[in-house]
């Protein structure tokens, strides 16, 4: 016989609202009263009925992750980790994911997510400051919030790491270990992640007053190819940096390939620091100093803010950010 929530409310002792609010998390209950009904759930093997509560609440309990085709989304490790973390707290709610790899050109395309209503609620994923179509999703009623992706707007909730302070981590961290010419390795600048963590290096070399030097920034626009490539130009010059800060771990890569191709010698020659913490930067050798974001839980939180935006617990505009931490490592 199918457990309902009838059985459970009255193994429980309590009504089938307060059974309800347990299990869709959308209202006050008692501390105590909550132990006791999800032991019973979970004793009685209860499993919700997704389709019949869709229809009564008129919901979809799903959530919706908006992402550029442009990204290799079964590819970069970022992504896998932040897609886990939303997947964790998503599936432990009840809800399903549906992937929308959309054209970011393509106001119709866009628009067609949020009007098919098909999701209650997206994630914003891997945007960039150009993608005008994406960014309108804010201003919509649909509930959105976005990933590493800092904006100020008033209609737009995100959650990011403090990018900033990473920097600072790492040109610190490198000002101590003797080196006083740091290059950069620059990422997209149409995205905020790139802005803030190229701000970033230039404010903390202006701090420990060091020498800025245009030619000792690599473009590389979070791409490890591009900043391979880029780096060749960094080592024809005279004037060469001691250390080598990168905007993401990828690019690090690059640069790191470029170097040992070219007979130099990390972290003899060159010390290199990456950023985000990729599971590839611990069994590379010489393994990867790097700033770590929490990428787990930026999914994680993303999902779970977004699920309280959807059912009107917290007040929005949502803006969080994620601490960093310095992961000290062979390249330095």
């Amino acid at each position: 016989m199918k457990v309902t929530i009838s059985n459970i409310a009255q193994k429980a002792g309590v009504s089938k609202m307060t059974v309800s609010r347990v299990i869709n998390r959308t209202g006050p209950v008692a501390p105590k009263t909550e132990e006791k009904i999800r032991k019973l759930i979970k004793e009685l093997n209860y499993h919700p009925d997704h389709i019949a509560q869709s229809l009564s609440s008129k919901t979809t309990r799903t959530i919706g992750i908006v992402i550029p085709k442009k990204e290799k989304i079964f590819l970069d490790n970022y992504i896998a980790h932040i897609l886990s973390g939303v997947s964790e707290v998503l599936k432990a709610e009840g809800y399903k994911i549906m992937l929308f790899p959309v054209d970011v050109e393509n106001e119709y395309e866009v628009n067609g997510i949020v009007q098919a209503n098909l999701v209650d609620g997206l994630i914003l994923l891997k945007i960039s400051d150009d993608d005008e179509y994406i960014k309108k999703i804010s201003d919509l009623s649909l509930p959105s919030i976005r990933i590493n992706n800092r904006d100020d707007g008033e209609n737009i909730n995100f959650i990011d790491c403090e990018n900033i302070k990473g920097v600072k981590l790492a040109i610190d961290y490198l000002y101590h270990k003797g080196h006083k010419k740091i290059g950069f390795v620059c990422g997209r600048l149409d995205e905020s992640n790139g802005i803030d963590r190229f701000e970033g290096y230039k404010k903390s070399i202006n701090e420990l007053g060091l020498e800025y030097n245009e030619d000792w920034i690599i473009k590389g626009n979070f791409d490890k190819e591009l900043a391979y490539e880029n780096t060749e130009k960094l080592l024809s010059l005279g004037n060469k940096p001691t250390a080598i800060f990168s905007s993401d771990d990828y690019m690090a890569l690059g640069v790191i390939e470029k170097l040992q191709e070219k007979g130099y010698r990390v972290p003899e020659d060159f010390a290199v620091i990456g950023f985000d913490d990729i599971d590839v930067a611990s069994i590379l050798k010489p393994s990867l100093t790097t700033i770590r974001q929490p990428m787990h839980d930026l999914g994680s939180n993303a999902a779970s803010l977004l699920l309280d935006i959807i059912n009107g617990k917290i007040i929005t505009p949502v803006k969080k950010f994620l601490d960093v931490e310095l992961i000290e490592r062979e390249t330095t």
